[in-house]
């Protein structure tokens, strides 16, 4: 079915099929509703005319562009095309036309589906068990469904799936009692020796998925007739189908989901110039590496770029790697199974078809690095069965420091800096994006307030000033914390200076030295508020005092976050 893949934008990363028509807009009643002020209430549609997709604008005030041309009219969407709304840029993809044979067989016969599907016998079981597997959203009801299908496959009277533990074995789901007491000898046949074990009345079977030793057991009673050679068979069956299913089930959990659209907030320079390269780096395919001091939001921006590339659907797996080495490998490279323990994806096989993000990637030790540039560098990933598998993903990683500047320094190895050379990216700490702060103050308050369900706080001048003033050394995740702690403590009230923490009080006078330039932002940024303040908030008056242009003060104003208070003299 053709769709439309949203690259950029308030609903990134999400696709729409189109069935027969879809409309782009503002509105609720729009299928594909974008929340832009630059969209109109109803936009544009795309709809299908025989066989093929098109799109007509609806009369919007801004247009649509197909392929940077606007549109006037209607006009025919090829593959690839690329649908701009406002901020919201779609990539059209078309069904893949099958081939069809034209000649009928001379053998060719039907048969309804249902009267081909196994009803009775081994055959029966082996296919209930199948679909229940399938069909399971959980590990936990992978297990359910598996004891079930267990009994009534065997005619059982009760079943039970255990699984490996610190403390041995534990029971981890039963059917037909409230719990099962099993044989300890049988167990360790199932364990140790990867074998069926049976009894008259008993059968253990080993939960092991390919290419590993057990992490659990199937145990199946019952009183009469006697367990047969065709029920250990069937059995061992249900035991590795339900191995597997497990296996897929947890690999399928620890994969990251695709993150949800992520939001830049902020009108700064250094913010606009860090989010055009982001774009650029969302629209190529070569790594990333992210870097600036801790708290600056490096992998808030990595999260921005995956959900606007072309693998905003696949998955975005992280791996903090300041980790313990022996657990960044296992994480990254995975492991087979061991006994109590089901084997784990790598991390490079989860993030097939999309992307690996290596936060603090500095700190791989020399072992791991080795062995992650090869695999890069061949395109491959460690299978959990063993050997390899061909994956494709793309590769960002965050650091305290240009990597290709700590590889000249010695302190990345240069095989590492190889892998990753490609762009780079610097995040500014907050300090050197001041006009930010208020609105980040409001964006984590208003998010606080929406969790407590109260009103966000406001802030008076004092307050205002202090924020913007203050040096922030642990940049947006320090601002992030207070503002969401004076959400919560002061909610629907106004936020005086005196209420503000006394870190933000005291302001930045223990602080390092500050740099030439920062001292001249502050003496501009105060000479500003002094003028302000002494023409009452009138703009014009003031721009004479400080022999500046209006437009002039509006830019200064604008990006030093400064609050114009006008008197109200009579």
């Amino acid at each position: 079915m053709p769709a439309l893949l949203l690259l950029s934008g308030p609903s990134s990363g999400r696709r729409f099929e189109v069935v027969s028509e879809v409309t782009l807009g503002r509105s609720p009643s729009c299928e594909i509703q974008l929340d832009d002020d630059k969209v109109s209430r109803r936009h544009a549609r795309v709809f299908l005319r025989q066989g093929q997709a098109w799109l007509s604008d609806l009369g919007s005030r801004n247009g649509t562009l197909v392929n940077g041309e606007r549109v006037e009219g209607e006009a025919l969407l090829l593959p690839g095309d690329r649908v701009q709304v406002g901020e919201t840029i779609a990539v059209y993809e078309p069904p893949i036309q099958a081939t069809m044979a034209e000649t009928e067989p001379l053998d060719a016969s039907h048969i309804p589906i249902a009267e081909v599907l196994p009803h009775v016998g081994p055959e029966a079981g082996l296919f209930s068990a199948g679909v229940a597997l399938l069909g399971a959203t959980s590990e936990a009801m992978v297990l359910r469904r598996l004891v079930d299908e267990a009994v009534h496959a065997l005619n059982a009277d009760r079943a039970a799936a255990l699984l490996g533990g610190h403390d041995g074995l534990l029971t981890a789901a039963v059917s037909g009692a409230s719990s099962v007491e099993v044989p300890r000898f049988m167990a360790s046949l199932a364990m140790d020796l990867k074998e069926v074990a049976s009894s008259a009345t008993a059968l253990c079977t080993p939960l092991v998925a390919s290419g590993g030793m057990p992490f659990g057991l199937l145990y199946v009673e019952r009183a009469q007739p006697f367990f047969s050679a065709l029920d250990a068979r069937l059995v061992a069956a249900l035991g590795r189908m339900g191995g597997e299913a497990y296996t897929a089930m947890r690999s399928r959990v620890e994969v990251e989901q695709a993150p949800a659209p992520v939001t830049l907030v902020g009108s700064s320079r250094p913010l606009r110039r860090m989010i055009e390269q982001a774009r650029r780096a969302a629209a190529s395919t070569v790594p990333v590496v992210i870097y600036g001091e801790p708290g600056a939001g490096k992998s808030l921006l990595a999260h921005y770029i995956h959900s606007r590339s072309p693998r905003a659907l696949g998955p975005l797996v992280a791996v903090d790697c300041r980790q313990p080495p022996a657990v960044v490998e296992e994480l990254l490279f995975g492991r087979a199974s061991a006994p109590g323990e089901p084997p784990r994806s790598s991390a490079l096989l989860r993030a097939d078809g999309g992307t690996l993000l290596l936060q603090h990637v500095e700190a791989l030790s020399r072992t791991v690095v080795e062995r992650l540039t090869r695999l890069l560098a061949r395109k491959v990933a460690s299978a959990r069965h063993g050997g390899e598998e061909p994956v494709d993903l793309r590769l960002i990683a965050t650091s305290g420091t240009a990597v290709q500047l700590l590889a000249a320094k010695g302190e990345v190895d240069p095989a590492l800096a190889t892998a990753l050379s490609g762009l780079e990216i610097e995040v500014p700490p907050l300090r050197e994006r001041r006009a930010d702060v208020l609105g980040l103050f409001e964006h984590f308050a208003m998010r606080g307030a929406r969790l407590s369900r109260s009103a966000p706080p406001g802030l008076s001048s004092g307050a205002r000033r202090l924020l913007v003033d203050y040096d922030w050394p642990h940049n947006v995740r320090e601002l992030k914390l207070v503002s969401e702690r004076l959400a919560l403590v002061y909610a629907g009230k106004e936020v005086h200076a005196l209420r503000l923490p006394p870190e933000i009080q005291e302001g930045s006078a223990a602080s390092e030295p500050r740099s030439l330039q920062h001292l001249v932002e502050r003496l501009e940024r105060d000479a500003i508020t002094e003028a302000l303040q002494a023409t009452g908030g009138k703009k014009i008056r003031a721009a004479e005092r400080l022999g500046i242009s209006r437009p002039t003060l509006d830019k200064k104003i604008d990006e030093y976050a400064i609050t114009v208070e006008k008197s109200r003299r009579g």
